[in-house]
């Protein structure tokens, strides 16, 4: 259900648990960004399912170091936050923008794709630690043009 088979986003991650999860997540986000309805009930829904799968990710990362696991359950933390920002603004009755589902899809593809693989091979392997790339690495990596879009 993560869709990499299919030419969707998601690399599997060699776990059937978070890669179902994943595609849950995926499904949510893709609604919001493909102009379905995005408000209060939709970021509640998808909050709900995040939150979740942060707490079976957390369980995998038990393996880890420490040190690895707070840097990996910190940046689950600040897009939780995220979600938690705009479920404000939408409870305020501020409008939200097509750009606030974007980026929470695109921050959850890059985490996916970077962070959970290397951390379902890392609590299989015990003693390796994997890479984590920033969002603003990430963003800093593209051309000019598409860092511009994502940025504004």
């Amino acid at each position: 259900m993560t869709h990499a088979s299919d030419g969707g986003p998601l690399i599997p991650t060699g776990s059937g648990v978070i890669d179902a999860e994943h595609g849950a997540i995926l499904d949510l986000l893709s609604a919001m960004t493909a102009g379905g309805p995005f408000g209060l009930a939709e970021l509640a829904a998808l909050r709900r399912e995040v939150a979740e799968h942060f707490a079976t990710e957390t369980r995998e990362m038990a393996v880890l170091a420490a040190e690895r696991r707070e840097r990996h359950e910190h940046a689950h933390r600040s897009y939780l936050a995220s979600i938690d920002a705009l479920i404000a603004t939408a409870e305020r009755g501020d409008p939200l923008a097509g750009d606030d589902a974007n980026r929470l899809m695109l921050w959850f593809i890059v985490h996916s794709n970077t962070a959970d693989t290397a951390l379902v091979e890392a609590s299989r392997q015990t003693g390796d630690e994997p890479p984590m790339i920033s969002m603003d690495d990430w963003l800093d990596s593209l051309d000019e043009a598409d860092r511009d879009v994502l940025r504004s």
